[in-house]
């Protein structure tokens, strides 16, 4: 793992912050996008998965204090989201050169190093 820089997996947070931010619906959110795991509301609301994942991945948080293995992980996270997006017919990854598409080449590179 010593071969990853970790200013490389905070740089790649930036593209699924923004895509996981246009998806979710926060007009009646109660705590306008910001995950309670007390609050029933939020424990059966649809938007879970991205409300947790912005809390702990979004611009306000410092990730450049988590570990390696930590930012590999919601990297992970991120490209579960991503890849969930892309529609049953869309192009072969490795031909296609749609934003998504080159996110996830990208992170892969990274990871694969």
């Amino acid at each position: 793992m010593s071969g990853l820089d970790k200013s490389q997996l905070i740089a790649l947070l930036e593209y699924p912050r923004r895509r996981i931010l246009q998806s979710m619906e926060l007009r009646y959110c109660p705590h306008a996008g910001f995950y309670n795991p007390t609050d029933m509301e939020c424990i059966n609301c649809h938007q879970g998965m991205e409300c947790t994942w912005m809390n702990h991945n979004d611009e306000t948080i410092a990730v450049e204090r988590k570990t390696v293995e930590d930012l590999k992980q919601q990297l992970l996270v991120a490209v579960d989201f991503i890849d969930s997006s892309l529609t049953p017919h869309h192009l072969s990854r490795r031909n296609c050169e749609c934003e998504n598409c080159i996110w996830l080449r990208k992170v892969q590179q990274t990871l694969n190093m």
